[in-house]
């Protein structure tokens, strides 16, 4: 393994693992919400308006799960599906007032960073900020759905 693909394993276990992990399931229980409606929420929270094949691509989801998705949103009184203002074909989701204050809540929660990050001192934290928007400028030019993120999934998974 890498120097690369070590520096990945533990961002993933500062991610995916332990307390964030625990926090998403207590989220999830509490609101009773799925954990890809938690992660719609949170992406239209930041970006309200998004068509339905947008927020497929950047989830990296299949459009018909996006349909289930928004069809659970719409349920709850949390978003609506509207036609877009340049082409009425297109369906745009639109959070309610009710859904804004629930994506809020849930930034809150998510936000929050590990309790481990304590025994980094704020120079280090800064440095590791810093790093990790180095690494998400990059990161965000081959976002899911580009054709750049499209080949490196397929060559990754071709292995």
């Amino acid at each position: 393994m890498g120097v690369a693909e070590d520096a990945f394993e533990r961002l993933r276990r500062v991610a995916f693992d332990g307390e964030h992990v625990e926090r998403m399931a207590a989220l999830g229980a509490r609101l009773q919400l799925s954990p890809g409606v938690i992660k719609t929420l949170m992406r239209l929270g930041k970006q309200d308006g998004m068509s339905m094949g947008e927020m497929a691509r950047g989830i990296g989801v299949d459009p018909s799960y996006i349909t289930a998705l928004v069809d659970d949103l719409d349920a709850r009184g949390l978003a609506s599906r509207e036609p877009a203002p340049y082409d009425r074909r297109v369906k745009i989701i639109v959070l309610t007032e009710a859904g804004r204050a629930v994506a809020r809540d849930i930034e809150q929660v998510l936000s929050v960073p590990p309790s481990a990050f304590s025994a980094l001192s704020q120079s280090e934290l800064r440095q590791l900020r810093d790093l990790l928007d180095k690494v998400l400028e990059v990161s965000d030019h081959s976002a899911p759905g580009s054709e750049t993120s499209r080949s490196k999934v397929h060559a990754a998974v071709s292995q």
